[in-house]
């Protein structure tokens, strides 16, 4: 419980070079997890300034996992909110369950179910819920990595306008490259395209590109960036959003 407790506290005061609260989750995201039973980690920041300019910026994500013989669950949330002046200038949540089952020959299904929630998008509740197959073409135990997997799912979204949900189903694919530079170092690139079914030219792509480098026991540093673009947006909402991040991770 004490080692809870002080990675806890660390994975919340790290600091980051993103400029503000951004949540782009990396539900794909590789690590060492490999081995049987349960995993997880945290990765966090938190900033704040005062005088002149008064601003806050809480970032905070984590991650649980439990792995069998065959089959692996993950649960994933990350959150973001920013302050400045006293007036909120960002706030959002995604929280994502995965589950994946190991048919052989390289191949797997995916389930997930997923939440996310950021009114500063207009988007007042966004739930998917998919299940699809992947291949992994290469994976070998220095955390080598080539996947690529395809999902149809359905999209309940809410805007901040609308009284009700609309769902809509959407192809969901990805692609995963993670590889190892060196014994402490991985570097790891994730890719998501997600057109409507009725209109492919309506769809959502999602980026991620990651370092990690091991420091010390359970504790990562991890720098990279992510990018978000939506074809269609909401009315005054830009199509793109990015972020970089530059901070640490804790293995519990």
């Amino acid at each position: 419980m004490p080692r809870i407790l002080i990675t806890t506290c660390l994975a919340l005061t790290l600091t980051s070079a993103a400029t503000h609260a951004s949540t782009i989750l990396n539900t794909l995201q590789s690590g060492g997890d490999q081995a049987p039973g349960w995993s997880g980690g945290l990765d966090g920041m938190l900033t704040g300034s005062g005088g002149n300019t008064e601003k806050m910026i809480i970032d905070a994500g984590g991650r649980l996992q439990w792995r069998g013989a065959s089959s692996r669950v993950r649960l994933q949330a990350s959150g973001g909110y920013e302050e400045s002046s006293r007036h909120v200038t960002a706030r959002n949540l995604v929280g994502h369950l995965r589950h994946n089952r190991d048919l052989g020959t390289r191949w797997a299904t995916v389930a997930f179910a997923q939440v996310q929630s950021n009114p500063f998008q207009q988007l007042s509740s966004r739930i998917l819920l998919g299940a699809g197959l992947r291949r992994d073409f290469r994976q070998d135990s220095s955390d080598n990595q080539v996947t690529l997997g395809a999902t149809p799912m359905l999209e309940a979204e809410r805007l901040k306008h609308q009284h009700r949900a609309v769902a809509r189903g959407r192809l969901s694919t990805f692609l995963l490259l993670s590889w190892r530079i060196s014994p402490n170092a991985r570097v790891s690139a994730s890719g998501f395209w997600q057109p409507l079914f009725e209109d492919l030219g309506d769809a959502r792509a999602v980026g991620n590109l990651g370092l990690v480098v091991d420091v010390t026991g359970s504790v990562d540093l991890k720098a990279g960036a992510a990018v978000e673009h939506d074809s269609r947006p909401p009315a005054g909402v830009e199509a793109t959003d990015w972020s970089t991040y530059l901070g640490f991770g804790i293995d519990l």
